[in-house]
């Protein structure tokens, strides 16, 4: 409660909480490294791509208006478990990959692939 010249008001309280951690699922942690591997490739391609369609903007044919507001929070849940399957392979004794590297090198393959010209069809 506030009182400003006789003027009582109030205001909502906003928490801001951040995040939960990216729940590992029992899956997850029976992975062997080479799985490990494999699904954390998976989920920096992942976020590499729904960075590029934000940046490009709405898909041609994606059929869903909502794609502006899902696609970061998708962005936001594929960040967190990259930093989960980078914990896991600390703990287990893998080789580490970090997320940040990770996802600029499959976005320049992105951004590679949408530069190529488009094939022609002779006939």
């Amino acid at each position: 409660m506030a009182s400003l010249a006789g003027c009582v008001t109030a205001q909502p309280v906003v928490l801001i909480e951040p995040a939960p951690p990216y729940p590992l699922l029992p899956v997850d942690a029976s992975m062997s490294c080479e799985a490990m591997t494999a699904s954390f490739m998976f989920s920096a391609k992942r976020a590499a791509r729904l960075e590029f369609w934000l940046e490009v903007g709405r898909l041609p044919g994606y059929g869903t208006d909502m794609f502006g507001i899902d696609a970061p929070r998708e962005l936001a849940a594929e960040r967190r478990r990259l930093d989960a399957l980078t914990d896991l392979q600390r703990t287990r004794g893998c080789p580490v990959m970090e997320p940040g590297p990770a996802v600029v090198y499959e976005r320049q393959k992105l951004e590679g692939a949408s530069k190529t010209p488009a094939l022609r069809v002779r006939g």
